[in-house]
């Protein structure tokens, strides 16, 4: 839903107006509009409150001469309605993007989010150039080999790309235009090497790796079953994930799990994994992989503690009107500060990360209050 403060002319005594809305009750705040003002004007959207960030600069100070106006307006509403978060994580960045300066341009833009593409938790040029060079290195991208990571200059590599592809940065990520055949996966780097041996025969397996090459490889070294070869070197090719992933216990199937695992996460699923391996070290690489499969059970921060005391809020049964009523007399920040510990948020090189099941320092959860 979206709620707009109208205003007549000068006159900054506004009426709201809850959208979507019928042409009766656009009707009503009108007359309530001109018995609020002393002065004659077109009636201008003043503020707006929705679920989309960016919205109320795009919107603000927009006319409503338009006669289809409303029913742009309607149409809108509806469609924010119709998104979940990331949907409206994408539309706020869009229109910052794409700098519209019309109800017509911000409809445009929420009818192509399909053309868009959001990272999560990215947020400067330095998170950027990170997320650009942990990317490069599981798309196949060698500019950025890993003994260089200590010295790169990742705000200058954010710039960089930034500049070349445009896009905006929101409070909760980075959102830029795709372009033809952009972020398409290149095999041409494997994830993992594997070193196996049988008798004399020696043969290097990079994964992942489709059955046909995993039968290849079979016959390569003679064997039926790869438990009939020793692996004798394991390497991965991914840093920073190499210095987290335990190498103890691999076996060519939970590789190739593993590989196929990371090389399928959506953007921003692969920052999140690293942060869950920096918080909770696995024993062995099977701990690894299990990991990597209940990734679902795991959530990376990407709000302040502000923002995340209201999530706490909803998540345990206030809605909107309940927040917006206590909004002024609450400590937002403290409560959410509070709350952080609570719910066992750690702090990792990666941002920040809490486990959903339950708290990582094994503390009790939030009891519902509402």
């Amino acid at each position: 839903m979206i709620t707009l403060k109208l205003a007549r002319g000068d006159n900054y005594e506004s009426v709201p107006l809850r959208l979507p809305a019928t042409p009766g009750e656009v009707d009503e705040v009108f007359a309530a509009l001109d018995a609020a003002s002393r002065y004659a004007g077109e009636v201008q959207i003043i503020g707006v409150d929705s679920g989309v960030p960016s919205l109320a600069k795009h919107l603000k100070g927009a006319g409503l001469t338009d006669p289809d106006a409303f029913d742009k307006l309607n149409r809108l509403a509806e469609q924010i309605d119709g998104m979940d978060e990331r949907q409206r994580d994408i539309f706020s960045g869009a229109l910052d993007a794409e700098s519209g300066g019309s109800l017509d341009d911000v409809l445009r833009v929420s009818d192509s989010l399909e053309a868009y593409t959001f990272v999560p938790n990215v947020r400067s040029d330095e998170e950027l150039g990170r997320y650009v060079v942990v990317a490069g290195q599981l798309h196949g991208d060698r500019r950025f080999p890993e003994e260089a990571w200590p010295y790169l200059d990742f705000a200058k590599i954010g710039a960089e790309y930034f500049a070349g592809h445009g896009g905006a940065y929101t409070v909760s990520g980075y959102v830029m235009r795709r372009e033809d055949g952009q972020q398409q996966v290149q095999e041409s780097k494997p994830i993992f090497e594997l070193y196996l041996l049988h008798g004399q025969i020696r043969y290097r397996l990079d994964l992942p790796a489709e059955e046909l090459q995993l039968d290849m490889t079979k016959r390569s070294l003679g064997i039926e079953d790869f438990a009939q070869a020793a692996i004798y070197q394991t390497k991965c090719e991914m840093e920073p994930l190499a210095g987290l992933l335990p190498m103890d216990c691999v076996s060519v199937e939970s590789a190739n799990e593993l590989a196929r695992t990371i090389r399928e996460m959506p953007d921003g699923d692969l920052l999140k994994y690293l942060a869950v391996l920096s918080v909770e070290p696995p024993a062995d690489f099977p701990g690894a992989l299990r990991l990597a499969l209940e990734l679902d059970d795991y959530e990376r921060i990407t709000e302040g503690s502000y923002e995340y005391g209201q999530s706490v809020l909803r998540r345990i049964g206030a809605d909107e009107e309940l927040i917006s009523v206590i909004d002024g007399y609450m400590n937002f920040e403290q409560f959410g500060e509070d709350s952080m510990k609570e719910d066992g948020v750690r702090q990792t090189e990666f941002g920040l990360v809490r486990r959903l099941s339950s708290p990582f320092d094994g503390q009790t959860p939030l009891q519902q209050v509402f």
